[in-house]
């Protein structure tokens, strides 16, 4: 019984097919120009927990991004609502967005070990090291 159940669940699951389409909005963001908020935004989100300048902590910067791109938050909510309708086109836009943070990531660390004068291969090893010597500590 409830092998059949669950057939029954599963296949009333996957026969929906959501009908709903937004209509595309006048002031709709362009693909590219959603990538760029995006990734601003994340940024912004990410760094809010940080000191700024001013010693603040806990700031929302998501003001600063809507000034950035001339946009306010109801033209982003429309233009996200809408693209979050059309999945594939969605998903190109947080792949670019992902690709970009990927690549930003990859820039701070390199930034970061030149100004510890650290390189990777020397850093690797280092926790090999440390590895090691916490294992022959436990053995003792």
């Amino acid at each position: 019984m409830n092998k059949l159940a669950f057939a029954i669940l599963m296949t009333v699951l996957f026969s929906c097919k959501s009908k709903i389409e937004f209509e595309k909005p006048a002031d709709l963001i362009s693909k590219d120009s959603m990538v760029m908020v995006l990734y601003d935004m994340h940024i912004a989100a990410g760094t809010s927990n940080l000191l700024n300048v001013h010693l603040e902590k806990n700031r929302n910067y998501m003001s600063l991004v809507y000034k950035k791109y001339g946009i306010d938050s109801i033209r982003f909510a429309e233009s996200n609502i809408y693209y979050t309708a059309k999945i594939d086109d969605y998903e190109e836009i947080f792949e670019e967005v992902e690709r970009r943070l990927l690549k930003l990531e990859e820039e701070m660390e390199a930034a970061t070990d030149s100004i510890l004068g650290v390189s990777k291969n020397a850093k690797e090893a280092s926790r090999k090291k440390d590895s090691i010597e916490k294992a022959l500590n436990l053995k003792k």
